[in-house]
């Protein structure tokens, strides 16, 4: 019995030992339970890009006051050193696609934009705000360009009889939907409103993208690229996924990925940001 208890002592007392040894003599980087500290915030923006209180309601993750309140949050947050935007999104509206250009270019904190399946149009407007892109190689982005939808079937000649008349305008263009029809007139107008908008999107993109504007006319005619394409256009960095990403952001923040901790913000409950961390 006493021998049992000897054999009881000299074992508890090598755990002791051994734990001390751990805390004590063995380096952080050697204790494989280490605890990160450091975050990098993933920030989803998905769908179409608006500010439509549906937008703000489906999580926030296209909704540009939503967005804003996210990245505010990673800024706050000491402990969150990066950012990656999770992009899925075909774009949006220009302007509630240009608040969000806006609000990360406003971000001090690295910031990488890793595009899923689709970062086009405005989304693509979002991602060069970022201070890196990766794409897959199959990913679809640029559409650097600007379209106007109407509410109404429009005749395709210009010709074409008018409607009859639903209001009296001040001016030429001040109401040229009124009678269901667009002249020649009208049609150069709305062209030239577009090619405004959209030399506004190609100097966004030249300017982040340090493309030159010979460079840019040849892109800018609103079509799309893969991720691999746009490698070679420069309008991405890499190509990879989500990892790489995540991977380049602790790298910009100067934190070893083994400390790096990887957390998801979200909206919840109408105004509320919620931290769902990933394992």
């Amino acid at each position: 019995m006493r021998k049992k208890r000897i054999i009881v002592s000299v074992l508890i007392a090598t755990v002791l030992v051994g734990t001390f040894y751990i805390l004590f003599f063995l380096p952080p980087d050697d204790l494989e339970w280490h605890i990160p500290t450091n975050k990098i915030a993933i920030i989803e923006i998905k769908g179409e890009i608006t500010d439509t209180p549906e937008s703000y309601n489906d999580g926030g993750g296209a909704n540009p006051e939503a967005i804003r309140k996210l990245l505010d949050r990673a800024e706050e947050d000491g402990q969150i050193k990066a950012i990656v935007l999770r992009i899925n999104s075909p774009g949006g509206t220009a302007g509630a696609s240009w608040d969000v250009y806006r609000a990360v270019e406003r971000v001090d904190k690295p910031v990488v934009a890793s595009i899923a399946d689709t970062g086009a149009s405005g989304a693509y407007l979002v991602a060069v705000a970022a201070d890196e892109i990766i794409a897959t190689p199959m990913s679809v982005i640029g559409s650097i360009g600007a379209s106007m939808e109407f509410p109404f079937d429009v005749p395709v000649n210009a010709s074409e009889e008018a409607e009859e008349m639903s209001s009296m305008p001040s001016g030429e263009f001040k109401d040229m939907f009124a009678d269901y029809r667009l002249n020649e007139s009208e049609r150069a107008y709305l062209k030239e409103r577009l090619e405004s908008v959209q030399k506004v999107f190609s100097t966004c993109v030249g300017e982040s993208r340090n493309i030159s504007e010979e460079d840019m006319r040849n892109i800018s005619h609103g079509g799309w690229f893969t991720g691999e394409e746009g490698l070679q256009l420069g309008l991405v960095d890499k190509t990879g996924n989500l990892e790489d990403a995540i991977e380049e952001a602790a790298k910009l923040a100067n934190v070893p990925l083994k400390d790096i901790k990887v957390v998801t913000l979200r909206i919840i409950g109408g105004s509320r940001v919620r931290v769902r961390e990933e394992q």
